[in-house]
């Protein structure tokens, strides 16, 4: 194996991976949330969490992924429940309420990191943002198998896509009906407040098993933007996830080689941010999606 082959899949394999097992998961539930017009909410999660990833960093002392689970779940729903309880208290827009709370939550957990977490449990805020996709190495260990050297961080993203996946799969007609018509998923006999429940706690718990590896940034747009990018192309529901997982991998791939090889293409002093380089060419991607159809439908 040559140097660069090996530099390669010791260094940029398991992130690169990483990257794409997130985008699985957070970009799977995603498409649920865009067909419902609730790309609030996933972004509410993923900044409602953080306070209650803090909270078990403290309680625990440790970063387990437990204690960043039992935390990022209760500050989740808490969040939700919240923003519920203001919207009918305030009469607001559901999107309005998701905005003050979501934000009032991600602002308590950058006092709480800035304070507390740093400074007791060495914790980065700036990781918090852009995610440690660069620290995920293979280390090599003579006598052991190659997977027991993998980082933690890819078998805890492996599992939440398998989940996301799974309950796609398992609920995709029920999810469905639920996103076109919910009145009429109540007749047929469905229970649409627990199937909400279920896929807000399975959506809450892949944006916890995404954020150590790519920050809270690339969680948002993991979540809205390769649904976003595919809904003007898709004919249906089965459609619109395959193209949002092949559209949302291209530019996972692409962005994370933008941001490795930056030096060699821009002169750039060093290599860019991986998570901030993939948010960013999702974010470009939704617009140019949406120009694209509109220019084929002229045609």
């Amino acid at each position: 194996m040559n140097g660069f082959l090996q530099e390669f899949v010791a260094i940029d394999l398991p992130a690169l991976a990483a990257a794409l097992l997130a985008l699985i998961a957070c970009g799977t539930l995603g498409n649920w949330l865009v067909l419902r017009k609730e790309s609030m909410t996933g972004d509410a999660i993923a900044h409602a969490v953080l306070p209650g990833l803090v909270a078990g960093f403290l309680v625990t002392g440790t970063r387990s992924v437990a204690a960043m689970f039992a935390g990022a779940s209760i500050a989740g729903v808490a969040a939700i429940m919240l923003a519920g309880w203001v919207r009918k208290r305030m009469r607001l827009e559901p999107g309005a309420s998701l905005g003050v709370v979501f934000t009032a939550f991600f602002a308590l957990g950058v006092a709480l990191l800035e304070s507390q977490g740093a400074r007791q449990i060495d914790l980065d805020p700036e990781c918090v943002l852009f995610g440690s996709l660069e620290t995920l190495f293979l280390v090599s260990v003579r006598d052991k198998p190659w997977y027991t050297t993998l980082p933690h961080e890819l078998w805890t993203l492996f599992a939440a896509a398998v989940l996301a996946i799974g309950f796609s799969v398992l609920f995709m007609k029920e999810l469905a009906l639920l996103a076109f018509d919910r009145n009429h998923a109540r007749q047929t006999g469905a229970a649409p407040r627990m199937l909400e429940s279920l896929l807000l706690a399975v959506t809450s718990a892949c944006v916890v098993a995404s954020f150590e590896a790519v920050g809270t940034i690339l969680v948002v747009a993991l979540l809205a933007c390769p649904a976003l990018i595919a809904s003007p192309h898709a004919r249906s529901v089965r459609g619109q996830i395959a193209i949002s997982l092949v559209a949302g991998s291209a530019l996972t791939v692409a962005g994370y080689a933008l941001a490795a090889f930056a030096p060699t293409m821009f002169g750039a002093p060093s290599a860019l941010n991986a998570a901030g380089m993939i948010a960013v060419l999702l974010a470009i991607a939704v617009p140019a999606s949406h120009m694209l159809r509109a220019m084929l439908r002229g045609a």
